[in-house]
């Protein structure tokens, strides 16, 4: 009888402890913080133009895998995705009504936004998600005029861009006549017509090249890149400050972010939309 008395205050014992752990554990997982992140409805533009650069991804299931696994690795995060067209998204995080975004580095946006910074108040391109970069795309006429060009005065070919983005300083200075479209399929149209000479695309990420869809006998891809910059997770400064804790959650997201070799997975999800051979054999 003592023993089975010992056997069933055990037992208790175990359930107390065991509902103690639940209760101590629920107010914990009550506190996850919820990140708003807002990305890119691609409706426009592939690639990125626009001074400072944002990343050139038409890949929004990419972004959000990258993002579900920070989501899936810190249990204090829970995330809340939002999608709407990028300058919607860069206003709503200025005004607080979204925690985050995908964006190249530019100055103006310290103002509002926090970036993972240096010491010296740098970009950290170690705690970048990953670096993308944009080609010439354009027929073989224009691949062999191109690649013997010498230093033209005026403008010598015809550039087509989608609308709303602009071409950076490097771009700025070569040949270039701006012809603006819709998208960047109609920028291919174009230049099968021959109405224009090139676009451009994205063509790298990290030190895996990607291949287009759109090569074929009337466009190819001209390498090397002519753009390139880091791509980074950009809090809102009110975000930011507001889990500065011992360590601070915004630190803890990008280190997590680094560490997961996310040009591969992008490159995979091109391939697969794409239908394309493996990045392996570049």
């Amino acid at each position: 009888m003592k023993a089975n008395k010992r056997v069933k205050e055990n037992r208790w014992g175990v359930v107390l402890l065991f509902s103690c752990c639940v209760l101590w554990l629920s107010p914990l997982q009550a506190k996850s913080t919820e990140l708003i992140f807002c990305y890119e409805d691609k409706t426009a533009a592939s690639h990125f133009l626009s001074e400072g650069s944002d990343v050139p991804l038409n890949a929004p299931d990419a972004l959000l895998d990258v993002m579900q696994r920070i989501d899936n690795k810190l249990a204090e995060v829970s995330i809340r995705y939002v999608q709407k067209p990028w300058q919607a998204c860069l206003s709503d995080l200025r005004s607080n009504k979204v925690n985050a975004v995908i964006a190249g580095y530019r100055a103006d946006r310290t103002a509002f936004g926090q970036y993972p910074l240096t010491k010296s108040q740098q970009p950290d391109a170690s705690l970048a998600l990953a670096e993308f970069s944009s080609c010439l795309i354009g027929s073989s006429k224009f691949h062999k005029q191109w690649q013997s060009r010498e230093v033209f005065q005026t403008k010598a070919f015809t550039l087509a861009i989608s609308q709303g983005y602009k071409l950076n300083k490097t771009l700025a200075q070569k040949p270039f006549f701006i012809e603006h479209t819709a998208s960047i399929d109609k920028a291919i149209e174009l230049i099968a017509r021959g109405v224009a000479d090139a676009s451009i695309e994205l063509c790298q990420i990290g030190r895996h090249k990607v291949t287009s869809r759109r090569d074929n006998s009337t466009v190819k891809t001209i390498y090397p890149p002519v753009t390139t910059a880091q791509g980074y997770l950009l809090f809102s400064k009110t975000f930011y400050q507001q889990h500065q804790q011992h360590q601070p959650l915004s630190e803890r997201i990008w280190r997590v972010l680094a560490n997961q070799d996310s040009a591969k997975l992008f490159v995979e999800h091109l391939n697969q939309t794409n239908q394309v051979a493996s990045t392996d054999r570049y």
